[in-house]
């Protein structure tokens, strides 16, 4: 048996085995819903006691991968900030033809990734 588990209204995961834990409704569903619910949990949702094919699928999918794509650019901002400190306190030139320093191009960099984030965030 394969279930689905439903915990405050929502899919909450799914398994081989009933969850215990109180507030956890098990739904067993199908060897086919479960195997499509493991490689892709956005394409199913609980709705009126029932586990359907998610109307929302394509708007919660791509909500996801923003805000994936999110954490993402935080953590490269987080380490081109380290990067950009460093080329504070040592003022080198990344490209002698162009005159280019590190602090520019680590600048340039952190406002191409800022103007992404703020587009994702929108």
């Amino acid at each position: 048996m394969k279930y689905i588990y439903i915990e405050n209204g929502a899919i909450n995961g799914a398994g081989g085995c009933e969850q215990l834990d109180e507030g956890v409704l098990n739904i067993e569903v199908s060897d086919e819903i479960f195997e499509e619910f493991c490689s892709d949990n956005f394409k199913f949702a609980y709705i009126n006691g029932q586990i359907v094919s998610n109307p929302n699928y394509e708007q919660d999918k791509l909500k996801s991968e923003n805000s994936i794509r999110a954490e993402e650019i935080r953590s490269e901002l987080e380490e081109l900030d380290k990067k950009r400190i460093r080329a504070i306190c040592e003022d080198e030139v990344k490209n002698e033809r162009t005159g280019e320093t590190w602090l520019d191009y680590y600048n340039e960099q952190i406002n191409l990734l800022r103007i992404e984030l703020k587009s994702l965030e929108s």
